[in-house]
């Protein structure tokens, strides 16, 4: 970050607006703010820090003083800093909240605004603004102080922060996110690895203590003491046993199966045979009536024959007689068309003299179109002359109109004009309006989250009685199970001996002592328990225990998140309640705020609203005006027109008056219509004439070529009639018919259905014979001795044996579904189980090697980058650092071992070549800590440009500590700095060493007076 001009208004003790210019420094880039105590040289500094993170640059001042009290409520108070990063120029203007000019000269109370101007946007929300220029820098506000501004009195924070402070001001320099956020992976994974182990380990004992009871002692002692290998090799072998006697019963039901279906073959066998027999009698009673239905059948089909032949000969009589009265027809119709020709002849010959006199009565027609033609014209002149007049008189009424109301519509445009003015005052209103409700809104959001603080911790506070309760009564159960099982345990010891007497037996040797005989054994006393019901206490005492640490931890949490939320909202619980009471109070008042903002803001919105309606009618009326105004000037060229056309006219019917000769219009029209209806009527009868002429001699050709073909068609039909005769007679013979043949002949339906009876008949003879010879077969190859009866008593105690057995499998199925099911899924989580501890062992190992162990002295992965970059930004300090203490002081690593598991590994040392022993950098004097600061802010600088770790560090402000320098020091860090101007960095220092004046040559001089301060550069 670069600044490029900074401008400050009512700003701290400047009253004045007072702009710095940082590009004036003439390639200068070490300059020097001189000036008196309280002049308001850190003010320079404080709005550079105001204007980019919304803060000060130290920590005595706060916004709420930034306002100067030189200035007036009538000047707002802003900063406003161009500033530039990698090229790219950037603009930002703040205002602090304050008390500032409002309408109508009024005062009013403004709200905190910021305007942040980036890459062709502006963001006017403050938290928006403040987290893009933190994202845009890279560096946090304390980040900022710490590396870029040295504030009087906190440049050592950088130099002593621990190596958790450190670390984070790397992190966001270095950009190491991913390797933590790598680092919080692993440790998510681990943890997420023991989970699904203690999981499959739940799983395991969740099916294991779902193994049936079974009569292997081996399975159920290894389910007792949870041996999951035994415990699946045993079940292997249960389900091979079951599976053994599924099988044994399937081969028994399979032969059962077999012996039935052999003698269901033979029932059916028989049943088809008697059947059939049945069939092939009923066949036989019906068979002398299918015969006699066959011959009607044959007999019809060959009347079917002659009766087609006999159709046949009557369509071709039909045929003949209609040919002969068609034919006399025609010749009727010759006769007659020859007549009508001779009459036609005779009467055209009279027309056509008629018709050549037409010329003459066409010309004398045309003189009189003429005439009429010469009064129609002076006739319509007439009528346009008085329609023009007309014309010019509706069009000076209509002048008149027009301007009276274009009078009226601009009296319409002076009222919208005054309303639209009022409407730009609603807009300043409702901005005002829109300020106010934006700093409401930002109140009601802090309020809210204040709200939810409380009433989370009202939760918090609600739990911790339920757990503080819960705590009470398991730890008073625990103790009481704890005491008892000391107990019981203690009676248990002291019958041990007689627990194990009661075990021996004459002849056979004792566990303790081997002793064969046994005349004095122990004895047990009333008051002993068995080891079962031991371990069973010791359980129920390990539960209550667990039950216990649980809930003792689950409480410690909510007292420290208590704890912690009192903090961090600076309250007692008990006064937690009071406290929400008054912020509900505070939100129904805001509400209440807002909701009166929004009614106005409404109200005003919609006044504003009005405007594009009133300025779309002020342009329509505007628009009328000019339509009008035009309509006018067109009416007065229409009037001028109309004036010398009606002159024009006047000449024209003069002259038309001189040529007509007629005078009666209506006489002229009756001529013309006379003269018109002769010619029509004779042209008319000419062509009617010529026309049925020629008709009439088409029609004679047709007739007389139609009675020539006619005569043909009729012996042609003649012969055909005869063949067809004796055909009939043939084919009655051939089929021994009489004329009386038709008598055979059925219906459609009935032929029909004697063919499909016969043909059924015939089909169901055949098929009964062969199905009765291939059933018999079937019966001697199946070796068919008995009755259906028996065969049927048989398969009845065969169904009774396959039902028991199948019950038995059913049973064996069901059982070894549910043990394969059972050891399906132990195999199953064992496998997981075995595979995710070897996988959790994996990152269990690589995540507390990246997250930082005691192997690794709590050193995690990221600081281990962390301190590599730190080693070099130390180096680079220390080639400043020793120059600057003439060799005596270099910066060093701490690397040693320390007490705790906290981060570690970026805490910094002095070597002190005067002694040979390194101390704490803390034990630097003022001034030795000033020059330590500032090397170490250069060197991370260098590293910083070195790495381009998204980071552009262009700039270092130094505020103080030059006075706290002997002269060699000062002598030394002058040079330091100058280094750093030939290399082009800005470098800006506030002292009051008066050396630095004569030895640097930019000062930005402040000076102060009773009015208020002023600065001015001089280069």
């Amino acid at each position: 970050m670069r600044p490029l001009k900074l401008v400050m208004n009512a700003f701290g003790p400047y009253k004045e607006k007072v702009m710095i210019d940082f590009t004036q420094f003439h390639q200068q880039t070490l300059f020097l703010v001189s000036g008196p105590t309280g002049a308001g040289k850190t003010t320079i500094f404080d709005a550079i820090a105001y204007a980019l993170y919304d803060d000060a640059s130290g920590t005595s001042r706060g916004k709420d003083s930034f306002k100067s009290q030189f200035a007036t409520d009538e000047v707002l108070c802003f900063v406003e800093l161009e500033f530039e990063i990698t090229g790219k120029k950037y603009f930002i203007k703040r205002s602090p909240a304050q008390k500032g000019p409002g309408k109508n000269g009024k005062l009013k109370n403004w709200s905190s605004e910021v305007e942040f101007h980036h890459n062709g946007t502006v963001t006017t929300k403050i938290n928006e603004a403040n987290k893009e220029i933190q994202e845009l820098l890279s560096l946090s506000y304390e980040q900022f102080k710490q590396i870029v501004m040295l504030p009087q009195g906190e440049f050592k924070k950088m130099l002593e922060s621990n190596s958790a402070d450190k670390e984070k001001i790397f992190r966001n320099i270095f950009q190491t996110d991913m390797i933590k956020e790598f680092q919080s992976i692993l440790k998510e994974k681990a943890s997420d690895l023991k989970q699904e182990i203690n999981q499959s380990e739940s799983t395991l004992q969740q099916f294991v203590g779902m193994i049936p009871e079974h009569s292997n002692d081996i399975l159920n002692e290894a389910v007792a003491y949870f041996d999951i290998p035994t415990i699946i090799k045993e079940l292997g072998h249960i389900v091979e046993s079951y599976q053994k006697k599924i099988v044994d019963i399937e081969k028994e039901l399979a032969t059962l199966d077999g012996k039935y279906h052999s003698n269901k073959r033979k029932i059916d066998l028989l049943t088809v045979v008697d059947s059939l027999e049945k069939e092939k009698n009923l066949l036989d009673d019906s068979k002398e009536m299918i015969e006699i239905k066959r011959v009607n059948l044959q007999l019809a089909k060959k009347a079917e024959d002659c009766l087609e032949v006999k159709r046949q000969l009557e369509r071709i009589v039909n045929e003949k007689e209609a040919i002969e009265k068609e034919q006399c027809e025609e010749q009727q119709n010759l006769a007659e068309t020859v007549d009508q020709l001779d009459e036609t002849e005779k009467n055209y010959v009279g027309l056509q003299t008629a018709y050549n006199e037409l010329p003459n009565k066409r010309e004398a027609l045309n003189n009189l179109k003429e005439q009429e033609k010469l009064l129609s014209e002076r006739s319509t002149k007439y009528d346009v002359q008085a329609n023009l007049e007309k014309e010019n008189e509706q069009h000076l009424q209509s002048i008149q109109l027009l301007k009276i109301k274009v009078d009226t519509v601009e009296e319409q445009l002076k009222e919208q004009e005054l309303e639209l003015k009022e409407i730009q005052q609603a807009k300043i209103n409702m901005l005002e309006k829109q300020r106010e409700a934006s700093s409401l809104q930002q109140k009601q959001y802090e309020t809210k989250k204040q709200q939810e603080s409380l009433n989370e911790l009202s939760v918090f506070l609600e739990k911790q009685a339920v757990k503080a309760s819960e705590f009470q009564e398991i730890e008073n159960q625990f103790t009481q199970i704890e005491r008892q099982y000391q107990e019981q345990r203690l009676v248990y010891n002291r019958n041990i001996a007689g627990v194990l007497a009661n075990d021996l037996e004459e002849h056979k040797a004792c566990p303790v002592c081997g002793s064969l005989h046994h005349p004095s054994p122990a004895l047990v006393a009333p008051d002993t328990i068995s080891k079962e019901m031991l371990e069973e206490l010791e359980i129920q005492k390990n539960e209550a225990g667990m039950k216990f640490d649980r809930i003792s931890i689950e409480l410690q949490g909510l007292n420290e998140t208590i704890h912690s939320s009192e903090k961090n909202l600076a309250i007692r619980k008990n006064d937690v309640q009071q406290e929400r009471n008054k912020i509900e109070r505070q939100v129904f008042n805001e509400n209440k705020h807002q909701q009166q903002l929004t009614a106005e803001l409404a109200d005003l919105q919609n006044r504003v609203n009005t405007e594009g309606e009133i300025e779309k009618n002020k342009q329509e009326k505007v628009l009328q005006i000019k339509e009008k105004e035009s309509t006018i000037q067109e009416l007065h060229s229409s009037v001028q027109y109309n004036k010398k056309r009606i002159d024009e006219l006047k000449i024209e019917i003069d002259l038309l008056n001189e040529t007509v000769t007629e005078i009666d219009l209506s006489a002229l029209h009756k001529q013309i219509e006379e003269k018109t209806n002769e010619i029509t009527h004779i042209e008319n009868d000419y062509i009617e004439a010529q026309e049925k002429k020629v008709q009439l001699e088409k029609m004679l050709t047709q007739y007389q070529t139609s009675t020539k073909s006619l005569e043909k068609q009729v012996k042609t039909l003649l012969e055909r009639e005869s063949e067809m005769g004796e055909k009939l007679k043939q084919q009655l013979a051939v089929n021994h018919l009489e004329d009386t043949f038709e008598s055979y002949l059925l219906k459609q339906e009935t032929k029909q259905q004697l063919g499909e009876e016969i043909e059924s008949f015939d089909k169901k003879k055949w098929t009964n014979q062969a199905n009765i010879l291939e059933q018999k077969k079937l019966l001697e190859k199946e070796g068919t001795t008995q009755s259906c009866e028996v065969y049927t008593l048989d398969n009845q105690e065969i169904e009774r044996e396959s039902m028991t057995l199948k019950e038995q499998q059913h049973e064996q199925i069901g059982t070894n579904k549910t043990v394969q099911s059972i050891l399906s899924q132990i195999q199953l989580n064992h496998h997981a189980k075995k595979d995710q501890q070897e996988e959790y062992l994996m990152y269990k190992e690589l995540a507390e090697m990246a997250n930082g162990s005691k192997e690794t002295d709590y050193i995690s992965f990221e600081r281990y980058v962390l301190g590599i970059y730190f080693e070099e930004i130390i180096e680079a300090a220390n080639t400043r650092f020793t120059q600057m203490t003439t060799n005596r002081y270099s910066l060093i690593r701490n690397k040693e071992k320390t007490k705790g598991a906290g981060p570690k590994g970026l805490d910094l040392d002095v070597f002190d070549n005067y002694t040979g022993m390194k101390r704490s950098v803390k034990t630097l004097s003022g001034g030795e800590s000033f020059k330590a600061s500032l090397a170490l802010a250069l060197g991370l600088s260098d590293v910083i440009q070195n790495h381009s770790g998204g980071v552009s560090v262009d700039t270092l402000f130094i505020d103080e500590g030059f006075g706290t320098l002997d002269v060699d020091s000062l002598d030394s860090a002058i040079e330091t700095l100058f280094e750093l101007n030939q290399r082009g960095r800005l470098v800006g220092i506030i002292s009051h060493v008066e050396e630095l004046k004569t030895r640097i040559p930019v000062h930005i001089e402040v000076t102060k007076s009773s009015r208020g301060s002023h600065a001015t550069i001089k280069a």
